[in-house]
């Protein structure tokens, strides 16, 4: 049956079909004519459309004006339209998403795109500053901490006005003391690689296992590459280097703080693809990442084992409501799914820490619905559980997905639908993708003076008495 929405959609494809290809003149006219109806025959139609092609148009110029403080290269690189190349429409866009994306500046009107009389265009990107260092600090009573805690810092995303990065953090509290200095460059003297540096020294100890206390002291270093003919991908490689102590305190368990100090030597390597848009609370593209690290052996230090983790993010707008034309300033509806996987091999004895833990959302894999560290390769447990040594919580697979319907309101807030599924076991060979722990909710996100915080309350539906939990969020890796 003949569907005139379809048609008209169809029409519109066309039409861009031609633009991506250079044909920014193009006239796509549809047709439709109504046959004669023949007794007994369903009526038909003949549809088509009469296109001229016209001219193909080229990319004269391509301009960048308002980046008062950002250097324009940094800017060019996340354009994906050069002088001389054939005009696409799709590249314009992806180019106007990708310098959004940076979140240098306030949200940016589409392009200027201008004829000349040659019928070529010249592009012109406008944009306006915004402030992006921030000094971010805060306090708390009572919570995780148990007390008085807070943190302190300073976090620059576009340090230079080169798009490098810099942040100094100090958290603090009964139960943590941590310190991180972290520097990061897109592209190392103006190349293609880019480089981050962390240095930290931490002294935690974790909601669940509160018998003893954990400290770091370290570094690591990584470097990116680009892939030639995929902008959108990366490959990663580092190394790290730390002391470990952990120290017993309490209790008589001591399967997991009884283990003597030891250092840890890591070599990594992974890829990445991203196009997620906006980066914080995206509604359109993805995310796809799998990393390897081989820590001791050949690498000195203690222990031997690898470490791999996959997991993959995908957005998809499903409708506007309110704000203006400019991107960014109304309401915007996305689902969203994600979906990580993780596998440990070998003797990790002495970095327990580096194996899977589930449950909440502060520490280990996140499964909203149940609290921190309760469901382990043994089944669910609660926190204060002694049926079950705490080394036993940890395992070393782990499998977990997150579907949602998210309401982006604007660049500052979100509120969203979800539901999580997971479990963790002890051998990779173990994975079952049918045997999950489920959680159901709602969550609201808001970026803030001291940082991007969540506050989510899940329904947990496999725990021995099902029930509500409410999760609060700190930070840009909520």
């Amino acid at each position: 049956m003949f569907d005139s929405g379809r048609f008209q959609e169809a029409t519109q494809e066309a039409g861009l079909l031609y633009q991506n290809e250079g044909y920014l003149y193009s006239n796509v006219v549809p047709f439709v004519r109504q046959n004669e109806a023949v007794d007994g025959e369903a009526l038909t139609v003949d549809a088509g459309w009469a296109i001229e092609e016209g001219p193909q148009a080229y990319i004269n110029r391509v301009n960048i004006v308002g980046n008062e403080y950002t250097y324009s290269r940094v800017i060019r690189d996340k354009i994906f339209i050069l002088p001389g190349d054939v005009y696409s429409q799709e590249r314009i866009i992806q180019s106007f998403q990708s310098i959004s994306s940076l979140g240098y500046f306030e949200p940016m009107e589409p392009p200027d795109i201008i004829p000349d009389q040659a019928g070529d265009v010249d592009v012109t990107f406008t944009v306006t500053e915004r402030p992006t260092g921030a000094i971010n600090f805060g306090t708390s009573v009572g919570g995780y901490s148990g007390g008085l805690s807070g943190f302190i810092g300073y976090d620059q995303p576009n340090l230079f006005g080169q798009g490098k990065s810099g942040s100094v953090r100090w958290d603090f509290g009964q139960y943590q003391n941590n310190q991180v200095l972290s520097y990061a460059d897109p592209g190392i003297f103006e190349s293609l690689v880019s480089g981050r540096v962390n240095v930290f020294n931490s002294r935690d100890q974790f909601q669940t296992f509160r018998s003893g206390r954990r400290r770091r002291l370290g570094f690591d270093v990584r470097l990116g590459f680009l892939i030639p003919g995929a902008r959108f991908t990366r490959l990663f490689t580092g190394y790290g280097l730390s002391k470990t102590t952990l120290t017993q305190q309490s209790g008589t368990d001591f399967s997991l703080f009884g283990m003597p100090a030891a250092t840890q030597s890591t070599v990594s390597a992974g890829i990445t693809r991203t196009t997620l848009n906006p980066p914080l609370f995206p509604t359109v593209g993805s995310r796809q990442s799998a990393n390897v690290d081989f820590t001791g052996g050949p690498l000195g230090g203690d222990g031997k084992f690898v470490k791999y983790t996959v997991d993959g993010s995908w957005w998809l707008p499903i409708g506007v409501a309110g704000g203006s034309d400019t991107p960014g300033t109304g309401t915007t509806f996305a689902i969203g799914m994600t979906m990580r996987m993780g596998a440990l091999q070998g003797n990790s004895r002495s970095f327990p820490f580096d194996g899977f833990w589930m449950g909440g959302v502060q520490f280990g894999q996140q499964l909203r619905g149940y609290s921190e560290t309760t469901v382990t390769p043994l089944g669910y447990f609660d926190e204060d559980a002694r049926a079950i040594m705490d080394i036993s919580r940890i395992g070393h697979a782990f499998y977990s997905m997150t579907t949602e319907v998210a309401m982006r309101l604007g660049a500052q807030a979100s509120a969203s639908l979800f539901m999580d599924a997971g479990n963790v076991w002890e051998n990779a060979a173990d994975i079952d993708p049918s045997q999950l722990y489920r959680g159901a909710g709602i969550g609201v996100q808001l970026v803030t003076p001291f940082g991007p915080i969540g506050l989510d309350i899940a329904y947990g539906f496999d725990k021995p008495d099902p029930g509500w939990q409410l999760h609060f969020r700190l930070g840009p890796g909520m």
